[in-house]
């Protein structure tokens, strides 16, 4: 089904629920295509999680938070990382649901970008598109630090 009837067929039922136009409406609607990266993403985490970890902690002693904090953190926080990396990249995306649903009135940085590239003003255009990369670039330098425990993500760029 093409993206856009999908979109046309939320914004109508958006705009029942009283949520069209406003910001909560436009966060809701970024859960819509972002909720299956993490759902694929933490399933595959925890079919390989064990949880008799979690038994033995609480059978030493640790409560349900110390539990949580310094086993099951741990150990699900590389799948946290790069779900939260997905789901991120595809909301930052979000052109046409975020200008279906915001009605306008919710300015993301894509809205902007596309506004300025059809007025043909490619210096805006540029400098916001600088803008619009900067964050899923940081992310995934970052993500890769964290998930290798080396700056090798840095050390290729340098290289690069």
């Amino acid at each position: 089904m093409p993206g856009i009837a999908v979109a046309l067929g939320l914004h109508v039922v958006f705009l029942n629920l009283g949520l069209a136009g406003s910001y909560l409406g436009v966060l809701i609607v970024h859960l819509i295509p972002t909720l299956p990266y993490m759902v694929l993403v933490m399933a595959g985490v925890f079919a390989n999680y064990n949880p008799e970890i979690e038994a033995q902690a609480r059978s030493l002693g640790a409560g349900p938070i110390q539990t949580f904090y310094y086993v099951t953190l741990p150990a699900i926080l590389p799948g946290l990382l790069i779900g939260s990396l997905f789901t991120f990249l595809v909301s930052w995306s979000q052109y046409i649901l975020t200008l279906l649903i915001g009605g306008g009135r919710v300015v993301t940085l894509p809205l902007l970008l596309f506004n300025f590239a059809s007025a043909g003003r490619n210096d805006i255009t540029g400098a916001i598109s600088m803008i619009y990369i900067l964050p899923g670039v940081v992310l995934l330098l970052l993500g890769a630090r964290r998930l290798t425990g080396r700056n090798s993500a840095v050390e290729s760029l340098r290289q690069i």
